[in-house]
């Protein structure tokens, strides 16, 4: 079977490093928030250019301390786009927050076109996702939010080292939200978090927040929060990934380029946005049935992934909508993610792009 991550293969590059960290970590008796969550914090500050990083327990929490810092109370409302991973839905509803679906483009991110329909009196925030490894569109989101005095919340989760025209993703937005997981370009076994600012009061409050209302143990309580603060195993994760990110990135990149050069004409590739410079995060394909696809590759010894499988504004526990979304519908039908992760083989890349295209095309 080829795999979508290849966990077994990455860990043989990573894991001297871990077990090292780890060795280090229970001599020192320090498994929160020591020197390894210090160095990685230092090091997204340096990536991104913002002021302040915290490391969270995931991308969720991220999303949902960062409406909680900038006074998003329950009641209010969040505009968000209406297909995305399930965290972007439930981070603003878990946290009394209520979203307001905007329908999607035709490269399955927030659409700006249907953007300025969302705002009512209740929308205090924008939450913008940047999906499959690219940026949304900054600047209008930006604008917008600026004329409505509204908070932007970049969640940088798949867009992550990104480039909107040239600047990096993390520096984009009034905060960023960040998730590492085993699909992303820096991974970790499981899955952590991170929220960027320039903000001293945000960064006071987050601190707090993802530490239970109280940040060390001498401060004060100042609200409650969330069990959520970083772990140094984690930490130690992240370095190990980090050392082979610009490694990987190539590879990933070599990868998609033979994908894109073998589909031509043949396969329907996700259009990208002309203003977004890709980190190759999924390499997805629009087939008539992304469900009958996947199947039909697992069969074939391709395990593919359905990303989403969901329109926000159908489930039965959100708030009901009587607007259209076509866009999203053709995502959740169509979008189907094969792979292209670093430790793919050149005979597996060829096997994948033979197995698309008799199957599929």
């Amino acid at each position: 079977m080829i795999k979508a991550h290849n966990t077994q293969r990455k860990w043989e590059e990573v894991k001297d490093f871990i077990v090292d960290g780890l060795d280090s970590i229970h001599a020192s008796e320090k498994i929160f928030n020591a020197k390894f969550t210090q160095q990685v914090e230092e090091k997204l500050k340096t990536a991104s250019g913002r002021r302040y990083a915290l490391t969270c327990a995931s991308g969720s929490h991220a999303i949902t301390m960062s409406l909680r810092a900038n006074n998003i109370n329950p009641g209010d409302n969040v505009i968000i786009p209406n297909y995305s991973c399930p965290a972007t839905l439930s981070s603003v509803m878990v946290m009394g927050a209520i979203p307001v679906f905007c329908e999607i483009d035709e490269h399955g991110m927030m659409s700006m076109e249907h953007l300025p329909d969302c705002m009512n009196d209740k929308v205090k925030a924008v939450l913008a996702t940047g999906l499959y490894g690219d940026v949304h569109d900054h600047q209008t989101i930006k604008d917008f939010c600026s004329r409505n005095n509204l908070t932007y919340i970049n969640d940088a989760a798949q867009s992550q080292f990104a480039k909107y025209k040239g600047v990096e993703s993390l520096s984009l937005g009034d905060v960023v939200c960040m998730s590492f997981a085993d699909n992303k370009v820096i991974p970790v076994a499981g899955t952590y978090g991170a929220v960027l600012t320039d903000s001293e009061d945000l960064y006071n409050k987050l601190r707090a927040l993802r530490k239970n209302g109280k940040p060390t143990r001498l401060e004060p309580y100042s609200t409650a929060g969330y069990s959520s603060q970083p772990e140094e195993e984690k930490a130690v994760q992240i370095l190990a990934s980090w050392q082979h990110f610009y490694k990987w990135q190539k590879r990933k990149q070599e990868i998609s380029r033979y994908y894109f050069e073998n589909f031509k004409n043949k396969i329907t590739i996700r259009p990208r946005p002309t203003y977004s410079g890709w980190n190759a995060h999924k390499f997805a394909i629009m087939v008539d049935d992304k469900f009958s696809a996947h199947k039909k590759m697992l069969d074939a010894g391709v395990e593919t992934e359905q990303h989403y499988a969901d329109n926000f504004a159908t489930l039965p526990w959100t708030p009901k909508t009587d607007k259209k979304f076509p866009m999203t519908d053709r995502f959740v039908k169509q979008s189907l993610t094969i792979p292209n992760n670093p430790f793919m083989t050149d005979a597996e890349v060829e096997i994948v792009t033979k197995k698309v295209i008799d199957i599929l095309a």
